[in-house]
């Protein structure tokens, strides 16, 4: 198994300046582009194309292998990148070279995406075409901390935080639904962002974002309070590509 010897992002501008630096390495070098989950049957395909780097190839770790947004892979001898992109890659295609073109591409498009940022007390909802905020809300909701006594003040207390934690859910989701509607059918990707077991909790409740799962990655927004700025912001996280220099 190949050995992770760097990891970090790169947001999209500054991919498109590596790209666009990126030297190519003397003698033989090969780029790959693989679909999510088709690593391993597309390499039996190309199998002699890759040659000497395909037992290294096949060694990459599960983590990167089943990226849900597929795998774009510089190989050679001294150089070998791994990236994940920000967006899935939906062919399979093989280069006997470093060729960047269909990743260059995939940082042109303009997806339409929704977002969804949500904390206990507050949430943001936005619809972006690339990186234009076309249409928003940001709004809070009082939800009570956590209470330490025991005995009925207690559970008085958990009572009532669980009906302000619904309210909060059912109003940021008729948000979103209020303001996805003109744009629902031609969203490409709806994000997710803040506290993972508090947005397992909404999507439980929001049967509209249920309806969307098809179109909501995994991956969850590192977002603070999810106020305005937070929203505007999203767009350079959710671009982000990560690299993984391997040995």
């Amino acid at each position: 198994m190949v050995e992770v010897a760097e990891r970090y992002y790169m947001t999209r501008s500054r991919l498109e300046r590596w790209l666009a630096e990126l030297e190519q390495p003397e003698g033989e070098r090969v780029a790959l582009y693989v679909r999510p989950g088709h690593l391993f049957p597309y390499l039996e395909s190309v199998a002699h194309a890759c040659g000497k780097w395909l037992q290294e190839i096949r060694g990459l770790p599960a983590s990167l292998a089943e990226s849900e947004t597929g795998l774009v892979l510089f190989w050679s001898d001294d150089r070998k990148y791994v990236l994940l992109p920000p967006f899935p890659v939906d062919l399979n295609q093989f280069f006997p070279a470093w060729d960047a073109s269909y990743l260059r591409t995939l940082l042109d498009k303009k997806y339409l995406l929704g977002v969804v940022l949500l904390r206990l007390g507050g949430y943001s909802v936005g619809v972006f075409e690339g990186d234009r905020l076309l249409t928003s809300k940001t709004g809070t909701r009082f939800v009570k901390g956590r209470h330490r006594a025991g005995g009925q003040s207690q559970r008085r207390f958990e009572r009532r935080r669980e009906e302000q934690t619904r309210e909060l859910f059912d109003k940021a989701c008729s948000v979103v639904a209020t303001k996805f509607a003109d744009y629902e059918k031609r969203l490409d990707y709806v994000f997710l962002g803040g506290d993972k077991r508090t947005l397992r909790s909404f999507l439980k409740r929001c049967e509209y974002l249920q309806g969307l799962a098809g179109k909501t990655p995994a991956r969850v927004l590192n977002v603070g309070k999810p106020r305005y700025e937070a929203l505007r912001n999203a767009p350079s996280q959710i671009w982000k590509t990560q690299v993984f220099v391997v040995r």
